[in-house]
């Protein structure tokens, strides 16, 4: 198997982006449903959509350090 590009490398990474933008909106949004009111289970889903913009800002950083020194 041969070393991705420069390129290869910034898709899949866009790609990783844009799934962890995915999860952080759908967390987002399961954490104001009415159904998840409990403070507990509210709480949570807020807890993890902050792990998922945490994700985010890892994988700007990937790409950033890919598109710079590569």
């Amino acid at each position: 198997m041969s070393s991705p590009t420069k390129q290869q490398l910034i898709n899949e990474f866009t790609t990783m982006k844009s799934i962890e933008q995915q999860a952080h909106d759908f967390y987002t949004k399961a954490a104001a449903d009415p159904l998840a009111a409990e403070d507990r289970i509210s709480g949570r889903l807020r807890e993890i959509a902050e792990d998922e913009r945490h994700h985010i800002q890892l994988v700007d950083r990937i790409l950033n350090t890919i598109s710079n020194c590569l």
